[in-house]
């Protein structure tokens, strides 16, 4: 068993101990595996004596990867048996690694803290509302028309807010053009404000073959930073112009685009359906801001080396979401400045999550909350049916393959400790000066 010397400010410190016959066995297995590599005078490939390999490259030729062979199944178990959950790479040290003495190795890793939480029996959180409006339920059956409008094309007017354009346009800053400032045959729908601000109001009013210069300046936020806050000028042609023809709002409407009669149908199942979206999100918003406040009455500070690793994660998702767009990493990361300046941006959204992981931890840690084999395998089934797979046997068994039953046991408690938090949530009014500075806006 062996013995944690030390557990300070979440450093554990611990020796791994090796016999002089454990050592020399890992030394011949290094040797062994390595002589065919090694060419001495006098002998034939991979038949040079280890003795031999040794006073020409040094006694220690083999050392260190006796160590690193040693290593990894000690230190693995050692930390089961001391039950610690490291969070970075440890470091190794060592005061001789001489063959035929018995080898100890001083380890030193970076564990989990355990945050010293606030009082969570009575949260107050802010009244989310969840009521369903009419507006919600216009705004869903306008966006339903916009879907299933006819586009027409325009001739005999100029542009105007809601039309969708096709362009041309090139632009410069200072009479040097730029990167990604250039594109033909463009649609843009005017009013969107997808553009830089200011882009699409010029356009108004220009007719078809009308070829004119845009003047904008980028926001100072502009993602690009070679782009931020310059002054550029677009040359712009007008190649053509659509407009959207709205459906009408009516029982042959509603029997077009659902499986619904009526108009009073279609808008009693719309609002069915965004009620259970916004009580999804109100929820959410809850389960966010009790965790928020637990943090803001805790002593909860998150390691570096765990930022680190959600930031990590962070660059990972978003590479999975630029190859959507045909995009790569380093692309982007050039526009935003460099991958240093872009993991920069994720850091202080990492520091939330992992200060929100650890709080949400702690109290399922407090507790004592249990994970059932049925609970597993329900979470297991869900991600199935959230997949949409057909053979839920062959899924099954893929998911225990590449997903640990442990990663799988700790998103499972996380529930459950949100859920004790929501549970013990007092709900307030807005405070009157986010009110007023509600109003001010």
């Amino acid at each position: 068993m062996t013995e944690l010397k030390s557990h300070e400010n979440n450093i554990a410190k611990f020796d791994l101990n090796f016999t002089a016959e454990e050592f020399k066995k890992a030394i011949d297995t290094v040797y062994k595996r390595n002589r065919g590599r090694i060419r001495i005078d006098g002998f034939r490939k991979g038949k040079a004596p280890k003795r031999i390999i040794e006073n020409i490259y040094g006694k220690d030729v083999f050392t260190r990867d006796a160590i690193e062979l040693l290593f990894p199944k000690a230190y693995n178990k050692a930390i089961d048996e001391l039950n610690l959950e490291v969070i970075d790479q440890p470091s190794v040290d060592f005061d001789e690694a001489v063959e035929g003495k018995d080898l100890t190795l001083k380890v030193e890793v970076e564990t989990k803290p355990h945050p010293e939480l606030g009082d969570y029996s009575t949260l107050e959180v802010e009244k989310v509302d969840d009521e369903v409006k009419d507006s919600d339920v216009e705004a869903e059956l306008k966006r339903q028309q916009e879907e299933n409008a006819r586009m027409k094309p325009v001739e005999d007017r100029a542009a105007k807010k809601g039309d969708i354009v096709n362009i041309d346009f090139d632009g410069s800053i200072d009479g040097e053009h730029f990167e990604g400032g250039k594109a033909e045959g463009y649609d843009l729908e005017l009013g969107s404000n997808t553009f830089i601000p200011g882009f699409e109001d010029q356009i108004e009013g220009k007719n078809i073959g009308d070829t004119f210069d845009v003047n904008v300046k980028f926001p100072e936020n502009y993602q690009a930073v070679d782009l931020k806050g310059k002054d550029a000028v677009f040359e712009v042609k007008l190649n053509s112009i659509t407009e959207k023809e709205l459906p009408e709002l009516d029982d042959e409407f509603a029997k077009d685009i659902s499986e619904f009669d009526t108009l009073e149908e279609l808008k009693e199942d719309t609002k069915k359906r965004i009620g259970e979206e916004i009580k999804k999100q109100a929820k959410r918003v809850v389960e966010n801001r009790a965790i928020e406040e637990l943090i803001r009455i805790s002593d909860v500070n998150a390691p570096k080396a765990m930022v680190e690793k959600q930031i990590d994660s962070e660059i990972q998702n978003m590479t999975n979401q630029l190859q959507q767009y045909g995009l790569t990493l380093e692309q982007y990361a050039q526009m935003m400045g460099g991958i240093e300046n872009l993991r920069e941006q994720f850091r202080q959204q990492a520091e939330t999550r992992v200060k929100a992981d650890l709080v949400v931890d702690e109290v399922a840690l407090k507790e004592d909350l249990k994970v059932s084999d049925e609970e597993i395998e329900k979470e297991i089934e869900d991600a199935a049916k959230t997949q949409g797979v057909d053979d839920l046997e062959k899924f099954k068994e893929a998911f225990r393959k590449n997903i640990s039953k442990d990663f799988v046991i700790e998103n499972i408690k996380r529930r459950k400790a949100i859920d004790v938090l929501v549970n013990n949530v007092k709900f307030v009014e807005k405070k009157e000066d986010d009110k007023e500075e509600k109003e001010d806006k």
